[in-house]
């Protein structure tokens, strides 16, 4: 039971279990969730409470022909409909659609109850559970106009009840307190909603930030390691999946420490960050590209068989040996190690091959690209 008590709390709350993560998907479908949480409870609270006073009224009373009683038992029966619907429809669309008609169910069934009662044994008491319903389900924004145009028209009802309900007894007294009690939970409800959106807003912002952190290199603003290994994993299964070609491109910087050993490491940042925005605009949207590490990158080229995936690279060759950068006394140059992913290889192994044509094309004479082609046995 404590078990149970403790996940609705933490549902309810948007929290996560300690040393647990979560991403901004999980994050939002926990905030819906917990609206999915609140508005069923709110429903059946509602269904329970009106059959209860509606048993009262048809089996104590004897009052069938009341319209407390058939207002009472129509509403009741919406609820229980707006359950069955949220039950057979969990989704987000459904959750919200069953809130606004909930809502204003609630609220006509509070407004047609208080002019019906008018104050009667203390019927007013009821009328405080709207501004929770709506601002807690709808949601700050939408929930507070709901409140306010409640709020407008009950004040209304019971202003001009004023000397009339009661048997007279309903004074301007009242009016005020009741007027200025439900403003005051009204913006109490109110403040602890938008609380909790902007810590939700907050929460997302810092999950994005280290989303972008865990998978975009700082330097270069490409994808990093982690990143780019993911992406070649889900494009080898898609290439066998689909039985399509995929190749890949390892390639790295010629003399790049001759570089940082004559100009300094700023200046060879500053030459991996330029040499990355140039190559940028000939990558496909398709391709998947990332640092490798130091200065070698590596680009994942679906669809694209050994020859046309050298075709390519000799492209990015000649784009990087002809630009010009910032230092213009730095003049820098490619070599690139081709491989075509065959049946049964893995990333590792596609990698590796990769890395023996890089190392062919330097030991070659450098600045040029090396494609190779070697089947798996066993």
């Amino acid at each position: 039971m404590s078990r149970f008590l403790k996940r609705i709390y933490q549902t309810l709350l948007c929290a996560n279990q300690p040393n647990t993560c979560i991403s901004i998907e999980g994050l939002e479908n926990l905030a819906y969730k917990r609206k999915r949480i609140l508005l069923k409870t709110c429903l059946y609270i509602t269904f329970i409470m009106l059959f209860f006073f509606s048993t009262l009224h048809a089996f104590v009373y004897q009052s069938i022909s009341n319209s407390a009683f058939i207002l009472e038992l129509f509403t009741g029966l919406v609820a229980l409909y707006a359950i069955m619907s949220l039950n057979r429809n969990p989704s987000r669309g459904n959750t919200d659609k069953i809130a606004q008609f909930a809502t204003l169910a609630f609220a006509v069934f509070l407004l047609l109850f208080v002019d019906l009662n008018q104050n009667e044994n203390f019927s007013l008491i009821w009328v405080f559970f709207f501004p929770v319903f709506a601002l807690v389900i709808n949601g700050p924004k939408i929930g507070l106009r709901y409140a306010l145009v409640f709020l407008a028209v009950l004040l209304t009802l019971a202003y001009n009840g004023i000397g009339q309900w009661q048997e007279g007894l309903w004074s301007e007294l009242g009016f005020i307190r009741l007027t200025a009690a439900l403003f005051i939970l009204t913006f109490i409800i109110y403040i602890n909603e938008i609380s909790l959106l902007k810590a939700r807003q907050q929460a997302k912002q810092v999950l994005d930030e280290l989303q972008t952190l865990s998978t975009i290199d700082e330097l270069t603003k490409i994808s990093n390691r982690r990143n780019i290994n993911t992406a070649l994993s889900k494009a080898i299964k898609n290439a066998e999946r689909y039985e399509t070609p995929l190749s890949l491109t390892l390639f790295d910087i010629d003399n790049f420490k001759g570089i940082n050993d004559q100009y300094g490491h700023l200046i060879g940042d500053s030459v991996l960050s330029e040499m990355v925005q140039e190559i940028k605009p000939i990558i496909r949207a398709t391709d998947e590209f990332g640092r490798w590490g130091g200065e070698e990158f590596l680009i994942v080229l679906p669809h694209e068989t050994l020859e046309s995936a050298s075709l390519f690279c000799e492209k990015v060759r000649v784009r990087i040996e002809n630009s010009a950068f910032s230092e213009s006394a730095v003049h820098i140059t490619c070599s690139f190690g081709v491989a075509q992913l065959q049946k049964g290889m893995t990333a590792e192994q596609l990698i590796d091959q990769a890395d023996q044509a890089l190392y062919a094309a330097k030991q070659a004479g450098k600045n040029q690209v090396r494609p190779l082609h070697k089947r798996m046995h066993g």
